[in-house]
């Protein structure tokens, strides 16, 4: 951990392969540096210049292409977010029930969280450092997430005991807290084993406490 209490990333990160994020060209390159500094040191902490040493990219480059910090930061988290929802709605959208694609789609984003730890932490825990653009991109993900949720498609036995829209953002949010909690104590590479509580969490608040056979 560094000194900010997020996750350090080891130099040898980089020779992991494939990666779904893999950087090639420069504006790439300058998403992976922004993405590999803020979660080393924190967003406010972090400077063009940071970013610039990370990515081995002139000033010039990243000026051509991001207005300031904030333009280039929040263009990598929504790098993240895009191929995180691109993941979970094919695996959702394979699936034959609810309850199936709820899994898969869980599963593919905890994999993939875990596979691109700096852009997990800039996507769950920095981003709400990032001032007012960063926090209504957050509540937008938020939203999109939701749609995933659609409990009405659920199918579980008995009344739910709040609105459907109430029960599917509470499922959110907690996932999100869990995603929190293990990224900045540096646990990403915990993630995907963490589907089977996060199902259980799921199916309590649908009303139904035992996983689906």
């Amino acid at each position: 951990m560094s000194s900010n209490g997020v996750a350090d990333f080891a130099e040898d990160d980089r020779a992991q392969a494939p990666r779904p994020l893999m950087p090639v060209t420069q504006r790439e390159r300058l998403l992976d540096g922004m993405a590999r500094t803020v979660a080393a040191q924190g967003y406010a902490a972090t400077s063009v210049a940071d970013v610039l040493r990370e990515a081995r990219v002139s000033r010039r480059t990243f000026y051509e292409r991001f207005a300031d910090k904030e333009d280039c930061f929040l263009a990598a988290y929504d790098a993240i977010v895009a191929l995180c929802l691109e993941r979970v709605s094919s695996a959702y959208d394979a699936a034959d029930s609810w309850h199936e694609g709820f899994e898969r789609g869980l599963d593919a984003l905890l994999e993939l969280l875990a596979a691109e730890p700096a852009f997990a932490c800039l996507g769950v825990v920095e981003v709400l450092a990032a001032g007012p653009r960063g926090l209504a991109r957050r509540d937008e993900t938020m939203r999109r997430f939701v749609a995933f949720v659609d409990v009405t498609r659920a199918q579980v036995p008995g009344p739910l005991s709040a609105p459907p829209e109430l029960v599917a953002q509470a499922i959110v949010g907690g996932i999100y807290e869990l995603l929190y909690s293990h990224i900045v104590r540096g646990e990403t590479d915990r993630l995907p084993d963490l589907t089977g509580e996060m199902l259980h969490y799921t199916f309590m608040l649908l009303g139904s406490p035992q996983r689906p056979a």
